[in-house]
């Protein structure tokens, strides 16, 4: 029953315009029901829902408790719901009449002070109240000139409902009162001279009302309070109200039968009358609820019985026979004259006897106590319920229902507060101790000399570690600068590495040979090929790499042009001749801003452009040429779109794939606003590649305007201009500093370039700067479809992870164990056995 009334609310509130709401009318009455019946459903199913968490078990719930009010409201036809539509539809305007806790149900709210309203301390309300507009009608009282509008309510409270008529100057005295008494008030609908003339809308001011007190209980029913005035403003009784829910809901949880993993609770017979006959009595006491439990009786000293069990629990009292020979009424006169008296010592009473009054008889006291007559032992349930609705104490737990029995400790909520008492217990003990410790070490004698002699050992021992460690430390640097060495020429002997002398003389040999001939460099026969290759300083993303060769019918020129980076020697395509390239097969990737790579399987990063140029005209037709296609957008993820990835992924993206990301959209190019210690800030394209930043110079294009290979159109705006044909804004028009020249990165305006009058306009959130040697880099991030505030941190993430990449390969040891620092990127020899 209960999933298919979960799959019919889904398809309600999800359905077509004919779904009907009628199967929420399933909450487990008959269809000729009593209103009774439908308040023992409801009240049924929140018990259940809070077997998880006040009671330890109970019955599984039918519903949750959401659906649970939704279903209670259909079925006592407190909404005027016809099809799903409507019920979605008051679900959205109408949202606090399905809101709330399965704890509602319980009696569990005190009462607030409130002046005028005489209620008894001890009455409970619920949290379960729900204010729904039916309509307004005119009413004239005699002396009245013309007739006014009174509001009619429907009032549900803990399954009760009723009807109330109320005008809007009741619900303005209303919110006066509230307003004094209370220290939060939600907003009261204004008042609105359209309705004395009749012209208002009287049904949105009538929503409005209700929720206004709707709200005032809820925020009360927060904090574990009602206020009696807005009861009574309602015409709710509170008092009848506690006293039957109380009774019945003490009748759900009661059971005789021992719950699993549970124990049994004691509970004074002489608290028990007096909630018997708050609970059934009919006499003038009805509304007089029983106050907190009083389980103190049970716990008056007693000389201990002739067997005393060792084993047990002494943080529990220890039930004993009473040999009390002072009958009750004896010792309430008794207490009385203590009142009286100016000191304890004036009479001769028996200590920890509490001054109140008792009933019992004159022969309890001689008797044993026994359940039944003196208490009784109800289960952890009930006991949880009651106090949390009557409170009292203190809390007797049995193994057993006899009181005499062993301590035990019941679950859930019991063991909690336990375990939260012996921490406070051990907290204050420790506490206490140090306070002790403190005071004697500024009061006893001869302590601060003892103290300080202890500070100063401490303070050696620590002095005399750092010493150790830093010696050993010392001592494992050398033991490992020996253990490499060690290896190093172990190796060498083995043939396991190369020996760099050799490889080196090898490359000067085949230097002085291409010297002498006249050509490139080439091995000897039988020698393999010596090349010097240069290291990267930073690893980047790379693309696809290829091959293209050129045979003879492609000469007797190249038809490509090559030209030299503007800030690096990199070699790099900046013109192709698609006439001779367009009908090859295989040649659809050789695209301009390609980087060369390989001449003839030599490796040309080490080489300037000079030496590449060089040692191409040099070369032997068929050529090998290897390049490095630029990166295209398919191949970059924009700063949207990694900060939202970054942001969707739980616990954010992994450090690595993040900064690859934004190395490879800086190695394409983002736009930013580069600030400068003269002239106004410009915008202009960021690049990064494995060995420098470099960024478009401020005049790119009037400079490329400049160079004669196209007039400058006129009447449009610079950043609109094309590009001229074989001139690289990218590769030619840029200035670049070496990443080895990069200190640290530092977000904000803190550099002398943004105190600059013209900087002020640049939002802090947005700037950072890049110091590095003699000068600093200061941008502005300016993408107008991402949060620049956070690409900003972004990018000032990822230029700090690289300064820490680049600062790694930038400090080596040499062979003696020194550091150095380099200039340039390192450049190695390797042998590549078997070219030509």
């Amino acid at each position: 029953m209960a999933s298919y009334l979960l799959e019919s609310l889904s398809t309600l509130v999800l359905g077509e315009e004919d779904d009907n709401p009628a199967c929420l009318k399933a909450l487990g009455v008959s269809q000729n029901f009593k209103p009774w019946e439908l308040r023992d459903a409801l009240r049924n199913n929140c018990v259940s829902l809070l077997g998880r968490t006040y009671f330890n078990k109970s019955e599984k719930p039918l519903l949750p408790y959401k659906h649970s009010l939704i279903a209670y409201h259909l079925i006592a036809d407190n909404v005027k719901v016809k099809k799903a539509q409507d019920l979605k539809r008051l679900m959205e305007e109408e949202a606090h009449l399905f809101r709330g806790r399965p704890q509602d149900v319980l009696q569990i709210l005190r009462p607030v002070h409130c002046e005028g309203i005489v209620m008894n301390g001890h009455v409970r309300a619920c949290g379960m109240l729900a204010v729904v507009y039916e309509d307004y009608a005119l009413a004239q009282e005699i002396d009245d000139v013309m007739p006014h509008q009174k509001y009619v309510i429907r009032v549900c409270y803990c399954a009760r409902v009723h009807y109330v008529k109320r005008r809007y100057s009741e619900f303005k005295a209303l919110n006066e009162r509230m307003t004094k008494e209370l220290l939060m008030v939600p907003g009261f609908p204004a008042s609105d001279a359209l309705f004395k003339m009749g012209l208002g809308n009287y049904d949105a001011r009538g929503r409005a009302l209700c929720r206004y007190v709707s709200r005032i209980h809820a925020s009360l029913g927060a904090r574990g309070m009602f206020s009696p005035r807005l009861l009574q403003f309602l015409e709710i009784d509170a008092a009848r109200v506690h006293i039957e829910e109380d009774g019945r809901v003490s009748r759900m949880l009661d059971s005789t039968a021992a719950i699993s993993g549970s124990a049994w609770h004691m509970v004074d017979e002489f608290w028990l009358k007096r909630w018997r006959k708050f609970v059934l009595g009919r006499a003038a006491r009805r509304y007089e609820p029983p106050g907190p439990i009083t389980n103190e009786r049970l716990l008056l000293p007693r000389e201990p019985p002739e067997e005393v069990d060792e084993d047990r629990a002494s943080t529990v009292p220890i039930p004993v026979r009473r040999k009390v020979k002072e009958s009750f009424r004896a010792m309430s006169s008794a207490v009385a004259k203590y009142t009286v008296a100016e000191s304890s010592e004036q009479l001769d009473l028996p200590g920890g006897i509490p001054r109140k009054d008792r009933d019992d008889d004159d022969d309890d006291d001689a008797e044993a106590a026994t359940i039944g007559k003196h208490y009784r032992a109800i289960n952890y349930n009930l006991w949880i319920y009651w106090k949390m609705v009557h409170g009292g104490g203190p809390c007797i737990t049995r193994k057993n229902k006899d009181i005499l029995s062993l301590p035990a400790c019941g679950t859930g909520m019991e063991a909690v507060s336990r375990l939260q008492r012996f921490a406070r217990v051990v907290n204050a003990k420790q506490e206490k101790i140090a306070k002790y410790w403190k005071h004697l070490s500024r009061t006893a004698p001869g302590v601060r000399e003892v103290l300080a002699d202890f500070e100063e050992q401490r303070i050696k021992d620590r002095v005399d570690r750092v010493i150790k460690a830093a010696k050993n430390e010392r001592t494992s640097d050398r033991l490992h600068t020996a253990t490499r060495y060690t290896q190093r020429m172990w190796r060498s002997k083995k043939a396991y590495a190369f020996n760099d002398d050799n490889v080196r003389v090898m490359k000067h040999a085949q230097e002085i040979f291409a010297l002498a001939d006249g050509e490139v460099e080439h091995a000897s026969a039988g020698a393999p090929f010596v090349v010097e290759e240069g290291e990267n300083i930073i690893s980047m993303g790379t693309t696809e790499q290829y091959e293209i060769k050129f045979s003879e019918s492609d000469g007797p020129a190249l038809p490509i042009g090559l030209k030299k980076h503007a800030c690096s020697e990199l070699t790099f395509i900046h013109t192709v001749d698609a006439k001779n390239l367009i009908m090859k097969k295989g040649r659809d990737m050789l695209v301009e801003d390609s980087v060369l790579l390989v001449v003839q399987s030599y490796p040309v990063s080490s080489l300037s452009h000079e030496a590449v140029m060089h040692r191409l005209k040099s070369a032997k037709w068929p050529l090998v040429l290897k390049f490095e296609r630029p990166l295209e957008d398919a191949d970059v993820t924009l700063m949207p779109d990694i900060l939202e990835l970054d942001h969707a992924t739980p616990g954010g993206l992994p450090d690595d794939i993040k900064l690859q990301m934004v190395k490879r959209l800086l190695n394409k190019g983002l736009r930013v606003r580069k600030h400068g210690r003269a002239g106004k800030p410009h915008d202009t394209i960021l690049y990064l590649n494995e060995t420098i930043v470099f960024w478009q110079v401020r005049n790119a294009l009037k400079a490329q305007a400049d160079s004669k290979i196209v007039k400058k159109k006129k009447n449009v705006p610079e950043d609109e201009q094309e590009e001229v044909k074989g001139l690289s804004l990218k590769y030619d028009l840029t200035k670049g500093v070496s990443l080895y020249d990069l200190k640290y990165v530092r977000v904000g305006k803190i550099s002398a370039a943004f105190k600059r009058a013209v900087a002020k306009r640049a939002p802090e959130a947005n700037c950072f700067t890049i110091f590095a040697e003699g000068r600093t880099l200061d941008f502005e991030c300016i993408e107008e479809f991402a949060d620049s505030a956070k690409a900003r941190t972004a990018l000032a993430w990822a230029f700090d992870k690289v300064i820490a990449e680049a600062r790694g390969t930038k400090i080596f040891v040499d062979k003696t164990g020194a550091p150095i620092a380099r200039t340039a990127p390192k450049k190695r020899l390797r042998m590549i056995v078997g070219a030509h």
